[in-house]
C-alpha cells in the first residue's frame, strides 16, 4: 500500500490516542514551588495510550526484524525519543508548571509542536505501527481508515506545502495573542484545543517537510527549504517582540502567582527566548536534514541517468566517460553547500536586524 495512503489512518489513530477527556485538568491550581518539580500529572488516558503505542511499535519492530530491509536502530531511537518528548510535554511537571510560568508553557509548546512531531515523523514509523497491530485491527480498523476517500483527501489537502506551513505558523501566532492566550490558560477546553492544534499542525508540517517523495506532485526540496526558512523568520520576529517588549502581556499567570517568585517581565522575556532561539534551532536542524536529503536525491537521479528536472542522457554519458563518482558527488554538494552558507549568513542578519528593529520600536 502506498505510503501516502498509510499516513492519514496512522495519524488519525495517534491523534485519537492523545486526546483524552481527562486531559482537561492540568493541575496547576494550588501548585507550590516546593513540590513543583515532583508534580507528575500521570493519567491512564495519556500515559497508558502512549505506552500502548510504544508496545504496538515494539511488536511491529519484532515482526519486521527478519525482513530484507529491517528498520534501523536510528529510526527506533527517533520514534521512542519523539514519543518521550510528547509524554514529557503532557504528563511531566512541565504541564502543571506551564500554567504558572510563561517560560515553562513555551517549553511545553516547543516539545508538543516541534520536537515530538519532528522526531516521530523522521522515524517513518507507519509500517512498523501497522505491522504491530493485531490482524483483526489491521483489517477491520486500519485498512478502512487508510482507504477512506474523505480522510485521505483531507490529509492530502492539509499537507500541501502552503496549507501545512500556514497551519504551523498560525498554531503559534494565534495562541500567542495575549487575549487568546490568557483565556486559554483559564479555560480547560480552550487550553486543550490549544495543545491539540499545535500537535496536529506539527505533525502535518513535518510530514510535508520530511515526506519521502521524488515525483512531480511532491514539494521540491527548495520549497521545503524556503518554508523552513520562513518559520525561522516567524520565530525570530515573535520571539524578539516578546523578549524586547516593555510591559507584561500574559496576566493570567499572575492570578495565582508565578512560581519561584519570578518577576512577570523576566518570565515572559525568558519565554520569548525559547520562542526565538531553541525553536529556530529546531528549524535549522530540519533545514540541514532537508539539504542532506536533497543531495542524496540528486545523486540518485544522476545515477539513473537523470538530471535535476528529468532524463538527461547526455549528462549520464558524460558522467560515465569522465568519472561518474566525482560528478555525482561534487555538483550537488557544491551547490547545496553554497545555499546553506548563504542561508546561515541571512539568518544571522535577520537575528541582528530583528533585534535592532524591535529595540528601536521600544
Amino acid at each position: 500500500m502506498p505510503l501516502r495512503c498509510r499516513l492519514p489512518g496512522v495519524f488519525a489513530l495517534a491523534a485519537a490516542a492523545l486526546v483524552p477527556a481527562t486531559a482537561l485538568a492540568h493541575g496547576g491550581e494550588g501548585l507550590t514551588a516546593d513540590v513543583a518539580w515532583s508534580a507528575w500529572n500521570l493519567t491512564p488516558e495519556i500515559s497508558g495510550l502512549i505506552l500502548l503505542i510504544l508496545a504496538i511499535y515494539a511488536r511491529g519492530a519484532l515482526r519486521r526484524r527478519t525482513v530484507a530491509r529491517p528498520v534501523s536502530g536510528v529510526r527506533h531511537t527517533l520514534f521512542v525519543t519523539g514519543m518521550l518528548a510528547l509524554f514529557l510535554s503532557l504528563q511531566s511537571p512541565i504541564d502543571p508548571m506551564g500554567e504558572r510560568l510563561f517560560l515553562m508553557h513555551q517549553i511545553q509548546h516547543l516539545l508538543l509542536r516541534m520536537v515530538g512531531p519532528m522526531l516521530v515523523i523522521l522515524a517513518r514509523p507507519q509500517g512498523v505501527l501497522i505491522a504491530g497491530l493485531p490482524e483483526a485491527m489491521r483489517r477491520g480498523l486500519a485498512a478502512p481508515l487508510m482507504k477512506a476517500g474523505v480522510l485521505a483527501a483531507t490529509y492530502t489537502l492539509l499537507t500541501r506545502p502552503v496549507v501545512a506551513f500556514a497551519l504551523f505558523v498560525l498554531s503559534l501566532y494565534v495562541w500567542q495573542i495575549p487575549s487568546i492566550h490568557n483565556i486559554a490558560l483559564l479555560n480547560p477546553v480552550i487550553h486543550w484545543a490549544m495543545h491539540l492544534t499545535m500537535l496536529a499542525a506539527g505533525f502535518l508540517f513535518f510530514a510535508m517537510i520530511f515526506g519521502r517523495h521524488d515525483g512531480p506532485s511532491a514539494p521540491s526540496h527548495f520549497l521545503r527549504f524556503g518554508l523552513l526558512f520562513a518559520t525561522i523568520v516567524a520565530n525570530i520576529l515573535l520571539g524578539a517582540i516578546t523578549v524586547f517588549k516593555s510591559g507584561v502581556l500574559y496576566t493570567a499567570y499572575d492570578i495565582e502567582g508565578r512560581l519561584f517568585d519570578i518577576a512577570p517581565l523576566t518570565d515572559e522575556t525568558a519565554g520569548g527566548f525559547i520562542l526565538w532561539v531553541p525553536a529556530s534551532m529546531m528549524s535549522i536542524i530540519a533545514i540541514i536534514i532537508v539539504i542532506y536529503d536533497w543531495n542524496l536525491t540528486e545523486k540518485k537521479r544522476l545515477r539513473r541517468g537523470h538530471g535535476i528536472s528529468g532524463p538527461d542522457y547526455a549528462a549520464a554519458d558524460t558522467a560515465r566517460a569522465v568519472g561518474a563518482d566525482r560528478i555525482r558527488a561534487d555538483a550537488p554538494s557544491g551547490r547545496l553547500g553554497l545555499l546553506l552558507g548563504l542561508a546561515a549568513l541571512t539568518m544571522f542578519g535577520l537575528v541582528i536586524g530583528t533585534g535592532v528593529f524591535v529595540v528601536s520600536l521600544g
